[in-house]
Order: C-alpha cells, then structure tokens, then sequence
C-alpha cells in the first residue's frame, strides 16, 4: 500500500513504513507497560485512533500524510490485543485458557478475513471503469485509487468496533 497507493519508493516503504509502524507499536507497549492505567479508555482511544489514521491514510494524497498514518497506527493498535486479553481475564478469571483459545481463534479469523476482503475489493475496484475514470480525475492511477478503496473498506473495522465496545462497556461495566 505505501508504496503503490502513496507513490513513494520501496526503500522509503519498507524502511520508514513498516519499521516506524513496528517502532510505535513496540513503543505503545512499553509506555502502557511503565505508566498505564484504565485499559478500557486505552482500548477505546486505540480503536478511535486507529479509524482515524486508516481514514487519513485512504484519503490522503500527500504521501508524508499517508506515511504517518499509516505510522501511527502501530501506536493505536499496539495495545487492542494484549489490552483485550487484559479484559478477558480480569472479566472471566475461572475460565482458564478456554478464553484465551477462544479469543486466539477470533483473532486468526479477523487476521485472515480482514485482509483478504481489503484484496478482494481492491482487485474489484481495479476492474471498474467508473473507479478508473474517477481516478484519472483525480490524477491517481486505476491501482492508486483502487488501493484506497481497498484501504477504506480496512477502516470500517475499527470504525464497526468504536459502537460495539461502547456497548460492551456499557453493558457489561457494572457487573
């Protein structure tokens, strides 16, 4: 994505994309390790974050924009999973590792789901001729806007989960 969707080298791609999202999501767990308290607001910042810079990655066509966002969302999400498994098991405490199989097996489905129907969709978008008029439109290739599409699709998950872990918490914080 960075480098087709972004137009920017490999190089650059791979060296400040990936690493600096590793770096953040790393750094996201150190902090959290050292000062952090109320996973809760932690998990729901996360996710906010996370919608925001997935949205800002899709729409951005300044690549130093894109780059960032794309950055920073190791940051945000560096705390969605051990953060849940926090929850888990202050939520079941006799359940024993059932809980944590449970939630390993969502999270592979989520993992392979996820990204493949970001594929899907950006293969579908390559093959439109609306999708590819509007790009040359908006002087982006039929791949550069077809990868953010993809991207937009990526970003309703943590924009579908913001609702549903409001209502889990709501729901469930009393008990």
């Amino acid at each position: 994505y960075i480098e087709k969707a972004l137009n920017i080298d490999k190089v650059w791609g791979d060296i400040f994309g990936v690493a600096v999202f590793g770096a953040t999501l790393g750094l996201g767990r150190t902090l959290y390790s050292k000062y952090g308290k109320n996973i809760t607001k932690v998990l729901l910042l996360g996710i906010i974050g996370a919608a925001a810079c997935y949205v800002i990655a899709a729409i951005s066509n300044v690549a130093l924009v894109g780059l960032l966002a794309c950055a920073v969302t190791g940051f945000c999400v560096s705390m969605l999973w051990p953060g849940s498994l926090i929850i888990a098991s202050d939520r079941f405490p006799h359940s024993g590792v059932f809980i944590f199989a449970m939630m390993a097996s969502g999270g592979d489905l989520g993992a392979s789901v996820g990204p493949q129907l970001v594929g899907i969709v950006t293969d579908m978008s390559m093959r439109s001729s609306v999708l590819c008029q509007l790009a040359d439109k908006l002087n982006l290739t039929a791949e550069q806007l077809s990868m953010k599409v993809g991207m937009s699709v990526g970003a309703m998950f943590p924009l579908m989960a913001i609702p549903l872990f409001v209502y889990i918490y709501k729901r469930y914080s009393n008990k």
